[in-house]
């Protein structure tokens, strides 16, 4: 989880929880854990609580080239990571509940 986020540089619960495949719950619970010990910090972005590495983390830059450089060698993710989509659909498009 911490090699998604590290490449994302900024994410949310749900994309996170489609990429690794896993329940939305497990990730929410993990994030707050990862929050509790202060390696992550999330933020509220209208109604989406993004969450990213902790820039005051006191191995923020050894941690974010530790996860780089595993996330640079994990074909599988870097392949999920190319076929998401970043950008938010338009407000009103047709098929959106």
């Amino acid at each position: 989880m911490l090699v998604a986020i590290r490449l994302l540089e900024e994410t949310y619960s749900s994309e996170l929880a489609d990429l690794l495949g896993v329940r939305p719950f497990t990730v929410q619970s993990i994030l707050a854990s990862l929050e509790r010990d202060a390696i992550v910090v999330s933020r509220l972005m209208g109604r989406t609580r993004t969450v990213s590495l902790n820039p005051r983390y006191f191995a923020h830059a050894e941690l974010g080239a530790l996860l780089w450089k595993l996330g640079e060698h994990d074909m599988d993710l870097q392949a999920k990571l190319a076929a998401r989509r970043r950008r938010p659909r338009r407000a009103g498009k047709p098929g959106l509940l």
